[in-house]
């Protein structure tokens, strides 16, 4: 299925691109790891749908000792097969890694879609490289049907309301609206927070991810254990842990 993920983005016309990437772009310009070559592999077609820097949208540039935001590369890859978080890990590793560039990446099937961006810093040993220190995704959204949540979030993802006063609070303001999407799963409701509370809210979310597979593992070691007082302190210790998760999301939903 066609779809024109410019209609949510609004990017202006003169920083579009509509560029076809060949996976010989890959194999050419970066030394790829085996894993890197079968993720590649995977993927069906690449695309540089825009670059959004100074020259075309008098957006001002940002670089500091940590940091450099001269362009931000909006891509997208479309695969064949489920978007699982294995399979996007690998897309978004292989574009986050090789491309220097503050990276706006939709991974996409026929059905649904992810938004990808990262926390992509200089490497401080080699100047050109790049060190990531975070991935955020959006959760699978769906090109058959949206509802609110998803309305507000492509409101979120709209050129016209990022924060432009240089080209780091730009990437920052899709980060901002990712992680509020993710926020507004949990909590059922979408609101549009201040950068410094997005950040919190993304610990308590990966708190919160971190606590599930905790729960995960004493539920798998309850189906082992036979002794019932064994049986009994973890499951004490499971209800402890959801406790702790649903403290939480009465933070995220704090205005």
């Amino acid at each position: 299925m066609s779809f024109n993920y410019n209609k949510i983005l609004n990017i202006p016309e003169r920083a579009i691109i509509s560029k076809k990437i060949s996976k010989a772009f890959f194999i050419r310009n970066f030394e790829l790891t085996s894993a890197d070559k079968k993720t590649l592999n995977e993927i069906v077609t690449m695309e540089w749908l825009a670059s959004i820097k100074p020259s075309n949208t008098n957006i001002a540039l940002f670089q500091n000792e940590t940091y450099v935001f001269e362009e931000i590369q909006v891509m997208t890859c479309t695969l064949s097969g489920n978007l699982i978080k294995g399979t996007i890990d690998k897309v978004t590793n292989l574009f986050q890694k090789h491309i220097p560039y503050p990276i706006v990446l939709v991974i996409e099937n026929a059905d649904e879609f992810v938004v990808n961006v990262c926390d992509k810093k200089i490497n401080q040993n080699d100047k050109s490289k790049r060190t990531i220190e975070t991935f955020i995704n959006s959760p699978n959204v769906s090109k058959l049907y949206k509802n609110e949540l998803v309305n507000a979030f492509f409101e979120g993802l709209d050129f016209a309301i990022l924060d432009k006063t240089n080209l780091e609070t730009t990437y920052k303001s899709y980060s901002n609206a990712i992680v509020q999407f993710q926020t507004a799963m949990v909590t059922g409701t979408f609101n549009k927070r201040s950068s410094i509370r997005t950040e919190e809210d993304l610990k308590h979310l990966e708190t919160i991810q971190k606590i599930e597979k905790e729960i995960l593992t004493l539920s798998n070691q309850i189906k082992k254990e036979s002794q019932l007082n064994t049986r009994v302190s973890l499951n004490i210790q499971i209800q402890k842990k959801r406790n702790e998760i649903e403290h939480l999301k009465t933070l995220l939903n704090t205005l």
